[in-house]
């Protein structure tokens, strides 16, 4: 195992397997698709934004702390979401939208004829 150049300790991910880790992984990307960004997903999950990216791009192990907030902010159990069950599906919001109608011109407006 090789030491990072930036860590003190050593690179090792005992916490967690490689198919967990990927779970994680596939649940993160949920999240961002669903926040819309990688702050809002850190801010939710209350952890650093580089240490969120560095998880999904496998440079960082992860760990059981970091699984636990994932599962948290997807509404899964720690089990649940270490096995890979999908999150709870939403209900889109539906949103009501009157049909267009062509604006009602006052009595008097009507051109009648003529060049103008």
């Amino acid at each position: 195992m090789t030491n990072s150049p930036y860590r003190q300790r050593p690179l090792k991910g005992t916490d967690l397997i490689e198919i967990q880790r990927s779970n994680l992984r596939a649940l993160l990307r949920h999240l961002h698709r669903e926040l819309g960004s990688w702050i809002l997903v850190a801010h939710k999950l209350g952890f650093r934004r580089s240490f969120i990216l560095a998880f999904c791009d496998g440079t960082e192990p992860g760990n059981m702390a970091l699984a636990r907030s994932i599962a948290r902010a997807v509404g899964l159990t720690l089990d649940d979401a270490l096995v890979g069950k999908a999150p709870p599906r939403k209900a889109p919001s539906l949103v009501l939208v009157a049909s267009p109608k062509a604006p009602k011109s006052p009595k008097g407006s009507r051109r009648k004829g003529g060049a103008s």
